[in-house]
């Protein structure tokens, strides 16, 4: 665009006087030659989207000074960001948007922390539109405590803690908390749970035979960093960070925290009734609780007295506060050579003592924690239950050592978030048999995850660990998602034989195609007529024949040709819980089109005699990623296939990624030419979880990706047409397809075989 058809746009905007001279001329210096005229673009599409000349001018300003921070191209992409963000949360936000894209801009030196901050912002917009305001308002702050990477940490543990609770989102991004907003500052050497989870998990499964879910302890809005571990005999929860560790003292500490938590979950075996206890009694029956389970441990184990025993530093001194008799007594009950002159503190060790012989009796704690708990009552010593933090910083905050009643105790934080975390809604479907009863006053750790989660009569077995791709960070999370099989139950096979015989003119045209497709290792045919390549030793014949005044044979092309079948094809459905839904106009449940879809194709690779496989898959967080083997490839097709098909049901998330890779490492096993994995699904991938909706679509085109690495093709069939956005960007344009009813399959399925007859 010339500089007069540019200066005619602005006139007709308007926008001359509104933007200014001064900031048009930065603009021209920012945006040199073409630049200018994407720039102009961008303009006119804000012009159009009506979002006011306040944005118009900021965007003038900010634009600028990003392109002299990160140049033209990644200024000019403020602009779909601003549009949706104007969609989403309105004008004055997107105003917002460009005023704090200046100063973050300046504050973020690095190009791909920039772009952090965009798809954070734009996800903030998405997630929580009513606090994009707020955050945008609060980045420059934010920013110069945190990186990109910690900002967005931050940003989505507001999202995370405050749920679906407006007011409390809002609170956390207007008025962040500064002490919540540096405990995410991470130096270059600090060591986070996710670094060294993996090990953890490890480490208990080898210690204790202990398989927890962990889960990083969210920071609630207007509540403090969570300082120490908590339990409830399924989740620990851990701060993502501890201050004052790092490198390898950091991995020390995390191991300390979960052996601790897994020495409470082999010695205590039940919890205690907090009754009338006093405050200070129930901090001391932890503490010899947390001793008593430590000292059963070092029996065991002896190396941990080592381990923990570093993590404690109380000494002797003149100060005479409960918190510290308390860390005094803590150490002198795990280290033999300390020294103490406090008589509270040697009479703690000498009734702990005399109890060496009774460790296994949980109720000595109880004993032992309400005498000395009387003792500091008549010492006149005060002790705040609100400000006490337990020492040493290893173990937990005992919550989950005691039975609260109905009413959790208000100053037990994290007991009030176990409680929410349990109290779930029970949901009443006619399809679903999956689901048992449950008893609503069962608060056994059995009881509890019987409420939180549907639990099939069998238990899965451990199947794989897998990665998954962290887009943000551009990391693969080593061993991140854990895989475990599932036993597919039989129902009756009357929907089966019904959709046999409903659609048996469909079958029969996909069986024909399907035959039809020669899929194999081409064959080289030599001396043809005709063909795509010279055959260089027949030419090479033809004119010696012809120097010696013969005629020379004319069948001097070479071509390829497919003539056999070698085709591996595993079929993987989707089983989640949104596959109960009714398919877009139509009667038809996804999961009933998921069922027919694979029963039509099994019959015509049945009849074929292609190894084939079927199973099915669906989610409850990266610790149960469900897989379901409905028929496998040394399997015939037959009547107890149909019946494992027809009793799949529909439940839970769609973790699709975690079950490409266990999908693809099944198929890539078999020695045939091609090897494909067909996924029918009906929705975005999802799960529990996760918070970013980015996150899991992007993991799931990592692992389409590196499957094609390793020789395995991957297509999928969406049903409906509700997934066309995210398809292609996952699978590729040419690598899905989309129905909405079984009809449309024999005519689409062509593209698939012209892919792999290539």
């Amino acid at each position: 665009m010339s500089g007069k058809a540019f200066d005619d746009l602005i006139r007709s905007t308007k926008s001359t006087e509104v933007i200014g001279e001064r900031a048009m001329a930065a603009v021209r210096v920012a945006f040199p030659d073409q630049a200018l005229d994407h720039w102009t673009f961008g303009l006119e599409q804000l012009v159009e989207a009506k979002i006011g000349s306040g944005t118009i001018i900021n965007f003038a300003t900010a634009s600028a000074a990003v392109a002299r921070a990160h140049g033209p191209d990644l200024a000019l992409t403020t602009v779909p960001v601003a549009l949706s963000i104007a969609r989403l949360s309105g004008a004055r936000a997107a105003s917002d948007f460009f005023s704090a894209s200046a100063k973050a801009a300046v504050r973020l030196k690095e190009h791909t922390a920039f772009r952090t901050w965009l798809r954070t912002v734009e996800e903030i917009a998405n997630l929580a539109p009513e606090s994009t305001t707020a955050i945008l308002q609060s980045t420059d702050a934010t920013l110069a405590i945190l990186d990109a990477i910690s900002f967005r940490a931050w940003a989505l543990n507001g999202i995370r803690s405050a749920g679906e609770n407006t007011g409390q989102r809002l609170g956390y991004f207007a008025h962040p908390d500064l002490t919540i907003v540096k405990s995410f500052d991470r130096a270059p050497d600090e060591v986070a749970l996710a670094d060294c989870e993996c090990g953890l998990k490890a480490f208990l499964s080898a210690l204790w035979e202990y398989h927890p879910a962990i889960r990083a302890a969210a920071i609630r809005p207007g509540g403090k960093a969570p300082r120490r571990s908590s339990f409830d005999g399924i989740i620990v929860r851990v701060p993502e960070y501890y201050g004052g560790f790092r490198g390898a003292e950091a991995r020390r500490h995390f191991r300390a925290v979960l052996s601790h938590v897994g020495a409470h979950a082999v010695y205590s075996r039940r919890k205690f009734p907090i009754g009338t206890l006093k405050p200070i009694q129930v901090a001391l029956v932890g503490l010899i609780e947390d001793a008593r389970v430590e000292a059963l441990a070092v029996s065991e184990f002896p190396g941990l007295r080592r381990l923990w025993r570093r993590f404690h530093h109380a000494a002797p001194s003149n100060a005479f506060t409960a918190d510290q008799l308390m860390a005094r007594l803590s150490r002198a009950l795990i280290d033999p050579a300390y020294e103490d002159d406090d008589p509270w503190v040697n009479k703690g060790r000498m009734l702990f003592a005399e109890q060496r012989n009774n460790l296994r009796d949980q109720d000595i704690s109880r004993k032992i924690g309400g005498l000395l708990g009387n003792d500091i009552g008549q010492m006149r010593i005060q002790f705040n239950p609100k400000t006490h933090v337990i020492e040493p910083s290893y173990r937990d905050d005992n919550t989950g050592l005691w039975d609260y009643g109905d009413i959790p105790p208000e100053h037990a934080e994290t007991a009030e978030v176990i409680v929410e975390g349990v109290r779930i809604k029970e949901e009443h479907r006619d399809e679903a048999p999956e689901r048992r009863d449950r008893n609503q006053d069962d608060k056994s750790p059995a009881g509890i995850a019987a409420q939180m989660k549907a639990v099939q009569e069998d238990e899965g077995l451990p199947l794989a660990r897998h990665p998954e791709w962290d887009h943000i960070s551009g990391m693969m999370r080593a061993e991140w998602v854990s895989v475990l099989e599932y036993q597919a139950k039989p129902a009756p096979s009357d929907r089966i034989e019904e959709i046999l015989r409903n659609y048996a003119a469909v079958e029969a045209r996909i069986a024909r195609l399907v035959g039809s497709a020669k899929v194999s290792r081409p064959e080289r045919m030599r001396r043809q007529r005709q063909g795509d390549r010279i055959d260089y030793d027949a030419c090479i014949s033809a004119m010696i024949e012809r120097r010696l005044g013969y005629v020379p044979d004319p069948n001097i092309y070479e071509t390829k040709v497919m003539r056999a079948r070698d085709l591996s094809v595993l079929v993987l459905l989707d089983i989640s819980e949104s596959t109960r839904d009714r398919v877009r106009d139509t009667t038809t449940t996804v999961l009933a089109l998921e069922r027919a879809a694979a029963v039509l194709l099994g019959e015509a690779m049945a009849g074929l005699g292609d190894p084939f496989a079927i199973h099915a898959f669906c989610s409850n967080g990266r610790e149960e990623v469900r897989y379901y083997r409905v028929k496998d490839f040394w399997e015939s097709y037959g009547d107890v296939t149909r019946a494992r098909l027809a009793g799949l049901r529909g439940m839970l998330s769609t973790r699709l990624g975690a079950a490409l890779r266990q999908a693809g490492a099944e198929v890539a096993q078999q020695p045939t030419h091609r090897r494909l994995v067909l996924v029918v699904t009906d929705g975005e991938p999802s799960d529990i979880d996760v918070v970013d909706k980015n996150y899991l679509v992007e993991d799931c085109r990592k692992s389409v990706q590196q499957l094609s690495h390793i020789g395995v093709d991957v297509f999928c069939v969406g049903l409906d047409s509700g997934g066309e956005s995210y398809l292609p960007r996952i699978f590729g344009r040419r690598n899905y397809l989309v129905i909405n009813q079984l009809e449309s399959l024999p005519e689409k399925l062509p593209m698939l075989y012209f892919r792999l007859t290539r």
